[in-house]
Parts: C-alpha cells; structure tokens; sequence
C-alpha cells in the first residue's frame, strides 16, 4: 500500500513524540524512585539518631529544627494528614521507644509518621518535591521542537500539493496552468522544482501553439484552392466528370475537417459535445463521410438493436468510420461488417492474422510493414483514444480467419 509523503512524515513524527514520552516516562520513575530510597535513607538515619539521643538523655530541644537537618519538615494542615494516612502506602513501619514509626508513600512522596500516646506528627521530605520539574520543562521543550518542525515541514510540502494539482490540470489538456507567486517566490527544493515545471510548461505551450498554428496555417491555405476547384467543378460540361470532381473537392474537404478534429483531440484541447443518438444515424453520417460506391454491397450492416447512444455525434462517427475504413482497406474480400447489438458494436473484416499483438498497432504512427497504406497506425491510435474519452472499450479478437473489433459502451467497472 502507499502512503503520501505528509503520512509518512505524520508517522515519524508521532513514532518521535511516543520515544519521548516512553523516555519521559521511564527516566521519570528512575530518578524518582532513587529519590524515594535517598529519602527512605534520611528517615532511617533520622529516626535512628534521634533514639540514640533520647537513649543517652539527651534529646534535641528543638525537634522541628532536627528534622530539618535530614530534609524534613511538618505538615499542620489536619486535612492533609488524614488524607495521607488513610491513603497513603506504608513502606516500613518499626515500633521503637518513641513509639511507632512508619513511612508512607502517598502521591509519589515518602512521609515519615511518628505516632505515641502523647502526641502524632506527619512530617514530608522536602527533597522529593519537584524532583522532575527539570523533566516536565525539558518535556515541553522538546514536544514544542517536534510540533514546531512538523508544522515547518508540513508547511514546506503544502506547495509541493498545488504543484501535483497543477500537473494533474496541464496532464488533463489545461496549458495555462502557472505556477503561484507564494511557491516561485520560496528558495527550497520544493520550490525549484515548481519553476522548473512552470519553465517546461512554457516551452511545451510554445511548442504546441506553434504546431497548431503551423497546422491551422496549411489547413487554412489548403481551403482556398478547394473552394476555388469547387466552383471550378461546377462549370465543367460533363456531368460524369463533374460529379467526380465534386466528389474529390467535398473529400478533400471533409479530410481536412477530420484532420482539424483529430489535431485538437490529440492536443487534448477537444471538448465533447454529447447529445443522444441512434447507432443506425451515425452509420448513414458514415456512409457519407466514406463516400464509398455501392456501400451497401462493401459495407453489411447488421442492426440487431439500434442502440441509443449519448455520445459527441461528430468525433463517435469519426471513431466508427476509422474502423469501418481500416477493415475495407485490410479485408482480404475488400467487405466490412458491422453489428450492433444492445451494448456492443462490431466491427469485422476477413484477412490474415496479424504480426504482432494489437497493442502494438495501437501506438501512434505505427503501420503495417510491406504495406502502402497506414491503416493500423495513427487510425487505431485515435480510435482508442475516443473510445476512452468517452469511457467505452475497444477490444480486438481474431476468429475463424476474422478480424474483430468491438466497442463495448457499457464496460464493466473493476471491483
């Protein structure tokens, strides 16, 4: 599975902050259970020289002033007492000349309790008090850095996200896409590698505005002297003549239509103009963009359900008409047929196999060897390409000595 670089990057950075917890967390409990045993030390070695005292008669005068030299202090808040005695956890109790003596750990602290029937002291260790403060400080100074330099990185791929959508619209036929000023006006990686692409989109725009200005140019040129041996036709005496002439200036016409269409569809400019249809209509569209003699005799259609198709009238036809003309030009009986059924239509012709796998004469400006005509080349090339624009699928089968060509216009979606 793949994951986006700014995923990746969040793991990272969650895996970084959980070590630091986990090292938070574990140096945390060591240092305050080595405090704990130093304290533990100190109330031994308290209690024990106080009973040496009283025991040689010569008890402190000021107890409050003794503990305070081993690091203890009272509590007179009675509250505070009570609490810690009933929920407090004794760690050792002794019962000594003054009475009992226990410790009790409560709230990560060790309390040292001396208890007789005269009097009940609570007294704390003020060396456990804080004793991870410098942990907790160093803690929010490190979370601030992580946080800080996810942010910073997350920050320094958001122009890398607009620099994917912009190739994604100049790759769907948007040549005007530029690159934002916040993005050109950065100096990282992220940033050079936008100008870059803003410097290649440039020149690919010049490249592609030239050749159509270029095609466009010739295409314009050649429409004078069509029109001019148009009206020229006319005036010819023999009718035979006259109409084959006719015939040549409206092909020679309508293939530079073709060539018009077929230039914005592969400079992906070409925007489809759907409107529903029957299949039978876009054959008799077919048939006179062929301009075949006896149509009917070379080309046998076969309507078993004469779908009804939403497609862009003009460029379908076009496809239909590519397939139909391939087939004519490669049929071993110079025949084609078409078959329309309910979600397909067929295109077939009888002839050898072919050389190589259909994919091959799917390319662009691929073509037959040993033959003078480029009929499986750029035709199949952009036959492929409306299929797809108008999300059918063209598949090719050899049957009993027959070339099949299929559209199917409701293609099963994968799972």
């Amino acid at each position: 599975m793949r994951y986006s670089i700014t995923t990746k990057i969040t793991v990272v950075f969650v895996i970084a902050f959980s070590l630091v917890c986990m090292l938070l967390f574990t140096f945390g409990n060591i240092q305050l259970n080595n405090m704990l045993e130093k304290v533990k030390d100190k109330q031994v070695s308290a209690i024990n020289y106080l009973i040496t005292l009283y025991e040689k008669s010569n008890p402190p005068s000021d107890l409050s002033h003794y503990f305070k030299n081993f690091g203890l202090s009272y509590i007179d808040n009675k509250n505070l007492v009570t609490e810690i005695v009933n929920n407090g956890h004794p760690v050792f109790a002794k019962q000594t000349p003054l009475g009992l003596i226990q410790s009790i750990h409560y709230r990560d602290n060790l309390f040292l309790q001396i208890k007789n029937p005269a009097f009940q002291i609570l007294l704390e260790s003020n060396d456990a008090k804080n004793i991870n403060d410098p942990l907790w400080i160093g803690f929010f100074i490190t979370v601030t850095l992580l946080v800080s330099l996810y942010i910073s990185v997350i920050n320094s791929l958001a122009p890398l996200k607009k620099l994917s959508k912009d190739i994604r619209k100049f790759a769907s036929g948007n040549m005007e896409v530029e690159i934002s000023a916040k993005t050109a006006q950065s100096d990282d990686e992220i940033s050079r590698v936008a100008i870059e692409f803003d410097n290649a989109a440039a020149k690919i725009r010049e490249l592609i505005k030239s050749r159509q200005l270029f095609l466009r140019t010739i295409m314009h040129e050649l429409k004078t002297p069509i029109g001019k041996g148009r009206i020229v036709a006319e005036m010819v005496q023999n009718e035979t003549q006259k109409n084959r002439l006719i015939t040549i200036f409206e092909k020679l016409d309508m293939l530079i239509n073709e060539f018009a269409k077929i230039e914005q569809l592969l400079s992906k400019s070409y925007a489809l103009n759907y409107q529903e249809c029957f299949f039978s209509i876009i054959m008799e569209q077919v048939r006179d963009m062929l301009m075949l003699d006896k149509f009917e005799e070379r080309v046998i259609c076969d309507f078993n359900d004469d779908m009804l198709l939403r497609v862009d009238f003009q460029l379908f036809a076009l496809a239909v008409k590519n397939l139909v003309d391939n087939a004519l030009k490669y049929a071993d009986d110079k025949k084609a047929q078409v078959i329309c059924t309910k979600n397909e239509i067929y295109i077939k012709n009888l002839g050898k196999p072919l050389e190589k796998p259909i994919e091959y004469y799917m390319q662009a400006f691929i073509r037959e060897k040993n033959s003078n005509s480029a009929g499986m080349g750029l035709g199949l090339y952009i036959i492929d390409h409306i299929c797809q624009m108008h999300k059918f699928n063209l598949s090719y089968s050899y049957e009993d000595g027959y070339h099949i060509f299929c559209i199917n216009t409701k293609p099963k979606v994968a799972a």
